[in-house]
């Protein structure tokens, strides 16, 4: 009799890895590995519900095109997985779960090329296509690729905006927008002008049914501000198409990036993220503006880091500027209507190299380094004042891989925060998660060593599907893999 001792060997270590994280208080699953025919494919969460888990496989390189749809069973086996083509003409733009089954958006260029329609399509849990395509609307464009289309869904909010511009230039002078209803019908279109000689850019978007408010980013004001770019929000209320816009900025400060949501429990949309001096690229402190949903008041605060923040984050030396290459990840949302604003330290430098083939030629080459460090986790009361900070000390840094295998997930539990991230020190691969109490404090564990597992997992890519479960894609070279991991 033949024995596969490689797969028993493999079998053995994941059964091991399930003990060590059962003794630890977390339960791990594993599904078998599904076969990718490009290194370049990603997988994303779509959704869970009780008829399983739902991942999207796409293409890096080329993300619009062909897409994969896979479906899982509770405890992680595969049930079915289904290619869903782009013909030529054809764009995938996004893909959401609901109570019925998935949603499929996409566009389509008409056969002159003079019009852009968005159109859905409607599959089953069984990913089975039911009914034909529909076209939800249409816009004069030649060419869906430049149109800038995006698809947003919120949590908590059953309506689906779709924004896009007919100026297929890089700063279009206006852009347009179209607000579904859970039953995907059109219930609020119109229009933001930006102005032809005004660089903006949409950045994110939050709504509600009866409002919508967009982060802009105006670039080439290098005169202004030393980082180049500054934001504004613009809100836009549909009853009377009415545009409010307000500056993240001021005369000393200028915000250097952030986030925007809607906190639907205490009706207020908010913009939270950092700051840096008009004339400095190191991060000063954190920005946060609300705009009331019942009294329409909006307000905006500009407050600085504690000397101990900076020093813990950049060490005590005689001269601190502020935290450098410090970006904004997560915002989330305290019940008495506080925030977290999760911050992570990033950089990325490129070094030019010549190697010498067997003949003595030199052979340029680049080296791309990507340095994905501390986190930084600040918890804001409703006032503005920072009620604690902590800050998760990590060290990743990797070359020509695109950071894939760094950053981190957050998933959000009942009395916890979790970072998830791959502990690179010594580069010993362990998966491991920092867990933040009410109170800031935490502690660090390792959910499941490298050793128990075959290939590389991919945090960033990954997604909290339940409150107390989250999975992680992994790369091995036998395909893609999902870890389960249940608190």
């Amino acid at each position: 009799m033949h024995f596969n001792y490689k797969k028993i060997i493999i079998i053995l270590a994941l059964v091991l890895a399930g003990a060590i994280a059962n003794s630890f208080g977390q339960k791990l699953q594993w599904s078998l590995p599904q076969r990718v025919t490009d290194h370049a494919f990603i997988t994303e969460c779509i959704g869970a519900n009780t008829e399983g888990l739902y991942t999207l496989k796409k293409n890096t390189r080329n993300q619009d095109r062909n897409v994969t749809v896979e479906h899982y069973s509770d405890d992680l086996h595969h049930v079915t997985s289904k290619v869903f083509a782009s013909h030529k003409n054809e764009y995938f733009l996004n893909m959401f779960l609901d109570s019925a089954g998935l949603r499929m958006f996409y566009a389509q260029s008409s056969a002159d090329n003079k019009k852009v329609d968005i159109r859905l399509k409607n599959i089953n849990f069984n990913l089975a296509e039911t009914g034909k395509d529909t076209t939800l609307f249409s816009f004069t464009s030649a060419s869906p690729e430049q149109s800038m289309i995006s698809v947003y869904k919120i949590k908590l909010n059953p309506y689906v905006m779709i924004t896009y511009s007919t100026d297929l230039s890089q700063y279009p002078a206006s852009y347009g927008y179209v607000i579904l209803d859970e039953n995907y019908s059109k219930i609020n279109s119109g229009s933001i002008n930006t102005g032809a000689k005004n660089l903006l850019s949409i950045e994110q978007v939050t709504f509600t049914k009866d409002q919508a408010c967009f982060l802009m980013r105006e670039d080439a004001v290098s005169k202004s501000v030393k980082q180049g770019y500054r934001f504004y929000t613009y809100k836009v209320r549909f009853a009377d198409s009415s545009l409010t816009k307000t500056s993240l900025f001021n005369d000393r400060y200028a915000v250097t990036e952030g986030l925007l949501k809607t906190d639907f429990k205490n009706d207020n949309i908010v913009f939270a993220g950092l700051f840096a001096n008009l004339d400095s690229s190191y991060v000063k402190g954190y920005c946060t503006w609300k705009y009331d949903l019942k009294t329409n008041a909006e307000s905006i605060q500009f407050t600085p880091f504690p000397p101990d923040v900076v020093s813990e984050m950049e060490g005590r030396r005689i001269k601190i500027q502020g935290i450098f290459n410090l970006r904004a990840g997560d915002l989330n949302f305290r019940a008495d209507g506080g925030i977290i604003l999760s911050n992570e330290e990033y950089q990325e430098t490129h070094e030019n190299v010549s190697d010498f083939n067997a003949y003595g030629v030199a052979q340029p080459s680049v080296r791309n380094y990507y340095y994905y460090e501390n986190l930084l986790v600040l918890s804001i009361n409703p006032s503005g004042n920072l009620d604690w900070h902590t800050v998760i000390r990590k060290d990743q840094v990797s070359v020509n891989d695109n950071g894939t295998f760094s950053s981190y997930v957050l998933a959000v539990l009942p009395e916890k925060l979790l970072y998830i991230y791959n502990d690179l020190t010594r580069k010993n691969w362990d998966l491991s998660v920092a867990e933040i109490d009410e109170t800031g404090k935490y502690q660090t564990k390792v959910i499941v060593k490298p050793q128990n597992y075959d290939g590389r997992l991919v945090p960033q890519y990954g997604c909290q599907i339940a409150y107390n479960q989250f999975i992680i894609p992994e790369l091995t070279p036998r395909g893609i893999i999902i870890l389960k991991v249940t608190y």
